[in-house]
């Protein structure tokens, strides 16, 4: 440890001069303190009692308000020793819920989907309004059409979707990965819609606290735990 600043120890051993007491003899020996704690606050109060005139005493009041001041600082030294612990708590349990997430499905936003083991895919729209028709277009990745879907008038919110692979005339596909577009009519005009995507987490990064935890999901790449719209185990 180094030695403590020459201005602490000054500062310590001016006052004890002034309460008439003489500073703790140095020790070669001993490491100095980088700062005041609480033995030099009962070292200070003790002499302050000691050396106070008899006819002027320290009035309660003073003497209530320096107590007042120390436990307030010792209050805050033990509440950051607590947040500290409490903040390693939480980055372990950070990282546990991160590894819970790898293998499971998740509904985030993207327009790749990426097959399940029985071929089919499935997600929702995104309705910012009311519509009175929504259609989901599904394209191979060269951008050839296999399959409309039509969902019919939907009210502002998630509109869920599923298709088991199969084109109009009952055949497999049998593509790795489709785009899906939502398209919707509202009050008479035709707009796209954003569109979310179920798919397997393959990795969750550990996120340092303080930053946003991220997954790496199939067909979709690295999304926000934020983003996450919901969870199909």
């Amino acid at each position: 440890m180094t030695d403590i600043s020459a201005t602490s120890q000054q500062t310590l051993d001016s006052l004890l001069k002034k309460l008439g007491a003489s500073p703790a003899p140095t020790s070669t020996t001993t490491p100095h303190k980088t700062q005041l704690d609480q033995s030099d606050f009962l070292k200070l109060m003790t002499a302050q009692l000691a050396n106070q005139d008899p006819f002027a005493p320290q009035s309660n009041d003073q003497m209530i308000a320096q107590m007042a001041q120390f436990s307030t600082v010792s209050g805050i030294t033990q509440l950051n020793t607590t947040l500290t612990g409490v903040s390693t708590q939480i980055s372990e349990n950070r990282i546990a819920t991160a590894a819970n997430f790898v293998g499971k499905t998740v509904l985030v936003p993207g327009s790749t989907a990426m097959v399940d083991d029985t071929g089919a895919i499935s997600g929702a729209v995104d309705l910012p309004s009311d519509a009175s028709s929504l259609q989901l277009q599904i394209t191979k990745a060269t951008g050839e059409l296999v399959k409309t879907i039509d969902l019919g008038a939907n009210p502002t919110g998630l509109v869920g979707f599923q298709w088991d692979g199969k084109d109009a005339n009952g055949k497999t596909v049998g593509e790795t990965s489709y785009v899906v577009k939502a398209v919707m009519t509202s009050g008479g005009k035709q707009s796209s819609a954003t569109t979310d995507i179920y798919a397997p987490v393959t990795e969750a990064m550990v996120a340092p606290v303080g930053s946003d935890q991220t997954l790496k999901v199939s067909g979709i790449g690295v999304v926000k735990m934020s983003d996450v719209r919901a969870f199909k185990y």
